[in-house]
């Protein structure tokens, strides 16, 4: 949100000692800082279910919002603090994060154990890259480091939404009455996974653009296929389910964007990273949240009509960020974009707060 002024002049530019902002603090916040507290919250919370472990609670959970929480202050106040205090107070979130939760992966499987390390690992290494090349002032590291932040979001949502997307769309089906097995075929759950993590290493690691391209092509299809085997046409009438859907349809159009991009067709600078950060990680997120909130308090799982006009609200929000550089539209339009970025989360806000502030029904 603090975004819309700083782009329209409205309050200064938050500046570093380093560089000039908002741009790279925007950029910062969307991958380290409004997705992490999304996924890492939804770690948690999934965890004592997945993997039977323990919930993290009390004291424990108070220590890691808060570190969350400084992160995020000391990245607003930059222009009055050493850098290096600044990356210290930020970086200690995903320790603290590791030092709650791994001691209780003893004897978990070693599937989901493997996946929180990949994710885990991206986002400390990535944020740590950014911070050495604010601080050194070398650009390609900076950017680096945002690029492996980025393709850790893209992991978490590959993966999850790959073991959660046919188990919710079969459950649907079944209380809709037209019981469906889609399953998962393991080959193309692990292609999948490896998928991206070849693109990334690819792509960060500078390789020739035909290899990059094919990867990208490549991780597209296999994403594709999933997303046709979870027959999305039949469950239109169930918003928390094609919500999920339609996000992982931005992921698949972000790869495919990503792999044009290589090719060399003119589609917009970074117009792949915005239809999976809004489209694909929006969607999915937002939609993961409501079913969580709504399932985790006792409720049915049938979102408010609000809630459902925020789902498009945020598919239009990725749709015209998109169609803005490709189209070479008005800039005025970012900024209505960006808007109907927002509204969803303040629609959620308004709607749910009080359920996950006040006791949970009874069962």
């Amino acid at each position: 949100m603090t975004w819309i002024p700083h782009y329209t002049g409205l309050i200064p530019s938050m500046g570093s000692q380093s560089i000039s902002l908002p741009a790279l603090w925007h950029q910062h916040e969307i991958v380290f800082g409004f997705s992490t507290a999304i996924i890492f919250g939804f770690i948690l919370t999934a965890l004592p279910s997945w993997a039977g472990t323990a919930d993290i609670k009390n004291t424990g959970l108070v220590i890691l919002v808060f570190s969350w929480l400084l992160g995020r202050l000391a990245l607003a106040l930059s222009s009055l603090l050493p850098l290096p205090l600044v990356a210290i107070l930020d970086l200690s979130f995903l320790p603290i994060f590791a030092w709650l939760v791994v001691p209780q992966l003893r004897n978990v499987h070693h599937r989901i154990f493997l996946g929180l390390i990949v994710i885990t690992a991206g986002f400390f290494i990535g944020n740590l890259c950014y911070y050495l090349g604010v601080i050194q002032h070398e650009q390609q590291l900076w950017q680096q480091g945002l690029r492996i932040g980025l393709y850790a979001m893209i992991f978490h949502c590959s993966v999850t939404l790959g073991v959660l997307g046919p188990i919710f769309t079969e459950n649907a089906l079944l209380e809709d009455g037209r019981p469906t097995e889609i399953g998962h075929v393991v080959i193309l759950e692990w292609l999948s996974a490896a998928s991206i993590i070849a693109l990334a290493v690819a792509d960060i690691g500078a390789a020739s653009t035909p290899i990059s391209g094919a990867l990208a092509l490549f991780a597209f299809a296999l994403h594709a296929v999933r997303l046709y085997r979870w027959r999305s046409l039949s469950i239109l009438t169930s918003p928390i389910v094609w919500v999920l859907h339609l996000g992982y349809a931005w992921l698949c159009i972000s790869l495919l964007l990503l792999a044009l991009d290589y090719f060399g067709l003119a589609i917009g600078t970074e117009s792949w990273v915005h239809a999976f950060t809004l489209g694909g990680f929006g969607l999915m997120s937002l939609g993961l949240m409501t079913r969580v909130t709504l399932r985790h308090t006792g409720r049915e799982l049938r979102p408010h009509w609000a809630m459902v006009a925020a789902y498009l609200s945020l598919a239009a929000a990725a749709l015209l960020r998109v169609a803005v550089p490709m189209a070479s539209l008005g800039h005025e339009l970012l900024l209505l974009s960006a808007l109907l970025w927002v509204a969803p989360y303040l629609i959620y806000l308004a709607l749910y707060a009080r359920m996950l502030l006040t006791p949970s029904l009874p069962e």
